[in-house]
């Protein structure tokens, strides 16, 4: 099963309370820590005051080619 991953501070609330069903990280180093030892995670989505944070969605998008990356501002 392909995983969602949500990255969003801790003091922003997530969307459509989704934290049930993906993996919620609050740092940009954390994604990647995830992303480099899960395989499955297909979406990243960023939120809270990532959403607006457009050179980590390009280099996400750079360095895994394979997963969605999403901005959620």
């Amino acid at each position: 099963m392909l995983e969602t991953m949500i990255v969003t501070s801790n003091n922003q609330p997530v969307i459509g309370g989704v934290r049930g069903e993906a993996i919620v990280v609050s740092t940009p180093l954390d994604a990647i820590v995830r992303l480099e030892n899960s395989p499955r995670i297909a979406t990243v989505v960023l939120a809270g005051s990532f959403g607006k944070n457009h050179e980590l969605a390009s280099f996400l998008g750079a360095f895994y080619p394979s997963v969605r990356v999403r901005c959620d501002a």
